[in-house]
């Protein structure tokens, strides 16, 4: 059971955990991403993806749209080493292109890397934990010390809106494939 526990990992690995996909999915119901911005060789949760490698931060987002009307990024940050706030000021960046992030991330509303003045909601996931997978294993791991929340950035003007989220709700609709877009 050690190869699940995030202390045993390197600074690089603790950075790498995946998102469940069907979190991912019920998300891409309704934004209908055409990028994942932080995501590896082996985790990317659709083809258009850009790796540490890629670097995200430095990568124009619009850009990689030009293929497609599609505007919309999905980003689970590595969440150390201050990579939360840095993919913050990135989305907000994005936003002022036109760019529309979703972004999965603790759920901490006091934490000084959340910008409240360029978010346009928050959806605090309720009703449980979420879990991630393993960026070794490819295991998913369940027991998330932390509650999460998806912060979201709209190319508008609009006062940031927070709202709960079911988690199990949230894993119902992205694993129904009834209601698959």
């Amino acid at each position: 059971m050690s190869d699940l526990i995030s202390s045993d990992l390197d600074d690089d690995m603790k950075n790498s955990w995946g998102t469940d996909p069907a979190v991912f999915n019920a998300m891409n119901k309704e934004f209908n991403f055409g990028l994942d911005a932080a995501a590896s060789d082996e985790n990317h949760l659709i083809p258009n993806y850009l790796t540490r490698e890629q670097d995200a931060l430095t990568v124009d987002w619009e850009l990689k749209f030009k293929w497609s009307e599609i505007k919309s990024v999905w980003v689970n940050p590595p969440y150390g080493r201050g990579y939360i706030k840095k993919f913050m000021n990135k989305a907000i960046e994005q936003k002022a292109k036109g760019v529309t992030t979703v972004m999965l991330v603790p759920a901490t509303l006091d934490a000084q890397w959340l910008p409240l003045n360029s978010i346009s909601e928050i959806r605090i996931v309720t009703g449980g934990r979420l879990s991630f997978f393993h960026p070794e294993t490819g295991k998913k791991v369940n027991g998330n010390t932390k509650g999460s929340m998806f912060v979201i950035f709209r190319p508008s003007s609009m006062p940031c809106v927070i709202r709960p989220i079911d988690r199990n709700e949230l894993l119902a609709l992205g694993t129904n494939k009834e209601s698959a877009a």
